[in-house]
C-alpha cells in the first residue's frame, strides 16, 4: 500500500480534487471552476485526478463528496440522459408546492428530515414527471452529480445514505427510501442506487482501486474536522455555509418549516442537524469587490484592519438573496441598521462580516434547541476560514472556544480520509487550531447579539 488517498470534492463553484496523507496532509491538490454540464465536468475532474496521481502516485482509495439535492438521469450504460438539475435550481417550485399540499409539510419532514423545496430531489423527479416523462420511464437510475463522478470511474451506479437522506423520499428512521414517496413521481427504490463502494474500472486509477461516495460535503467535512459526538458544532463555509451540529437523537417534527434537515452522519453512528446560509461565500466574493478593485480576500483584509471599532455597533442582515434557516424569508434582502457618524463603507463591510457571523450563531442556537444539547464550541472549516478578519469575528460571536482546520479543503480531505476507512484505515481528526479570543470583547458581541441582531432579524421573520 502507498498510505496515499485521493479525494474529489465537487462542489458548486469549483472542483477540488487531491491526493492526501493517511493524516489528511495535502500531497498535491488541484482546483478548477465547476462547469454546469456533464461531459466538461467529467473531463475536467478525471484530467486533474490523472495529473494529481503522476505528480504523486496512486493512491490506495478514492473518495468523493460534493453539492447535494441535485442530480441526473442515467441511462442502461450508466451515459446521461440529460442536463444536470442543481441545487440552486428553481424549476420544481410549483411540484414542492403541490407535494406540502397533499402529502404534508410536516409529514413529509418527520419522515426524511428535509423541508420539502424546488431543491429537492422529489420535486425535480415530480417535475421531469410530468415535464419530461419519457426521461424517467427510459431512466436506469438517478445519481446525484458528485456521485455522477465515482459512478463514471467505477463503472457502477453508487451512492451514499447521505446524499439518499437529502432527496426528500428516503425514510430516515427506516433506513430505506419511502415507496408512497417514490410512487408520487413514478420511481421505484431499485433506480436509486444503494452501495457506496465499488472499483475504479477505467481511467487514470489503477483497475481495482477502491472508489467509495463519502457523502455529502458538508457532513464529510464535519466529520474529518471531529464532530462526531453530541454537542459537537462544525461551521462549513463554501459557496453555502452550513452549520452541523452532531446529535444522540433528532426531535423529527420539531423543526419542520425551518428550512433545517437532519440526516445519519456520514459514518452512520450519530444524527446531524444541518442549516445552511445559501450565499455565505457569495456574500465573502461581493464584499471583496466592495472593498478593491482586486475583489480579492487581500484588499478585504486591508480594508477590515483599517476599522478600529469593534464591534462596529452597525446591525448588517448578510442576506443578499432571501433568508435561509431558521425562518425562511425569500423576500428577505440586505439591509444595514445602526450606522454611526462617522462610518463608512470599511465599518459596513466588517459589520456585514459580523452580520453573517451572528446569523451562524443564530443557526447552532437554533439547532442545540432541537437536539438537547449545549452550544459551547464550534469548529470552522472551508476555504474561506483562511481570512484572519472574518475568523476573528467568529471567533467572538460564538460561544465557547472556536476552532479553525489547518485544511482549508476539508470535504476533500474528509472524503479521502473516509475512502481510507472503507479500506480498513484509521479515521483520523484534521489538525486544528483555537482562535484567539478576548472574554470582554466576546461580551460586547454577545450583546449586539442579543439586543440588536436578533430583534432585527426577527421583526419580519
Amino acid at each position: 500500500m502507498s498510505g496515499l488517498l485521493a479525494g474529489v470534492d465537487v462542489g458548486t463553484t469549483n472542483c477540488t480534487i487531491g491526493i492526501y496523507h493517511m493524516d489528511g496532509t495535502a500531497v498535491v491538490v488541484r482546483r478548477r471552476p465547476t462547469p454546469a454540464d456533464a461531459g466538461n465536468l467529467l473531463a475536467g475532474v478525471l484530467d486533474d485526478l490523472r495529473l494529481c496521481v503522476e505528480a504523486a502516485g496512486a493512491p490506495d482509495a478514492v473518495g468523493v463528496t460534493g453539492v447535494a439535492d441535485g442530480g441526473l438521469p442515467l441511462d442502461d450504460d450508466l451515459l446521461p440522459m440529460g442536463p444536470m438539475l442543481w441545487w440552486h435550481d428553481q424549476r420544481a417550485s410549483s411540484e414542492a408546492e403541490w407535494l406540502a399540499e397533499r402529502v404534508g409539510r410536516e409529514s413529509i419532514f418527520a419522515t426524511t428530515g428535509v423541508d420539502v423545496s424546488a431543491q429537492t430531489p422529489l420535486a425535480s423527479w415530480l417535475w421531469l414527471r410530468r415535464h419530461q416523462p419519457a426521461l424517467l420511464d427510459r431512466m436506469r437510475v438517478w445519481v446525484g452529480i458528485p456521485e455522477l463522478v465515482a459512478t463514471v470511474l467505477s463503472g457502477s451506479a453508487l451512492s451514499h445514505r447521505a446524499f439518499a437522506g437529502r432527496s426528500g423520499a428516503y425514510d430516515q428512521l427506516r433506513d430505506r427510501y419511502d415507496d408512497d414517496l417514490l410512487e408520487l413521481a413514478g420511481l421505484r427504490a431499485g433506480q436509486l442506487p444503494d452501495q457506496h463502494v465499488g472499483s475504479a474500472a477505467t481511467g487514470p486509477l489503477p483497475v481495482g482501486t477502491p472508489v467509495v461516495v463519502a457523502g455529502h460535503d458538508h457532513l464529510v467535512a464535519a466529520h474529518a474536522a471531529g464532530a462526531r459526538d453530541p454537542g459537537d458544532v462544525v461551521d462549513s463555509l463554501g459557496t453555502a455555509e452550513a452549520v452541523v451540529t452532531v446529535s444522540e437523537r433528532v426531535a423529527p417534527r420539531a423543526a419542520a418549516g425551518s428550512g433545517t434537515s437532519w440526516n445519519r452522519t456520514v459514518d452512520g453512528t450519530r444524527w446531524a442537524m444541518v442549516s445552511g446560509s445559501p450565499h455565505g461565500g457569495r456574500l465573502l466574493e461581493w464584499l471583496c469587490s466592495l472593498a478593491s478593485p482586486a475583489g480579492d480576500v487581500a484588499g478585504l483584509e486591508k480594508v477590515a484592519a483599517s476599522v478600529d471599532r469593534r464591534p462596529t455597533g452597525i446591525v448588517v442582515l448578510p442576506y443578499l438573496a432571501g433568508l435561509g434557516a431558521p425562518a425562511p424569508d425569500p423576500h428577505r434582502r440586505l439591509s444595514v441598521h445602526d450606522l454611526a457618524p462617522g462610518q463608512g463603507l470599511p465599518d459596513v463591510l466588517v459589520g456585514a462580516l459580523e452580520g453573517a457571523s451572528f446569523h451562524a450563531r443564530w443557526l447552532a442556537e437554533h439547532h442545540a434547541d432541537h437536539t438537547d444539547t449545549k452550544l459551547h464550541a464550534v469548529t470552522v472549516v472551508g476555504g474561506p476560514s483562511r481570512g484572519p478578519a472574518w475568523m476573528t469575528v467568529k471567533a467572538h460571536v460564538m460561544p465557547g472556544p472556536v476552532r479553525s482546520t489547518a485544511t482549508p479543503d476539508a470535504a476533500c480531505a474528509g472524503a479521502a480520509l473516509l475512502a481510507g476507512v472503507a479500506v480498513g484505515m484509521p479515521a483520523p481528526v484534521l489538525r486544528s487550531e483555537v482562535l484567539t479570543r478576548d472574554d470582554l470583547l466576546a461580551d460586547r458581541y454577545d450583546a449586539i447579539y442579543r439586543g440588536g441582531f436578533l430583534p432585527r432579524v426577527r421583526e419580519v421573520a
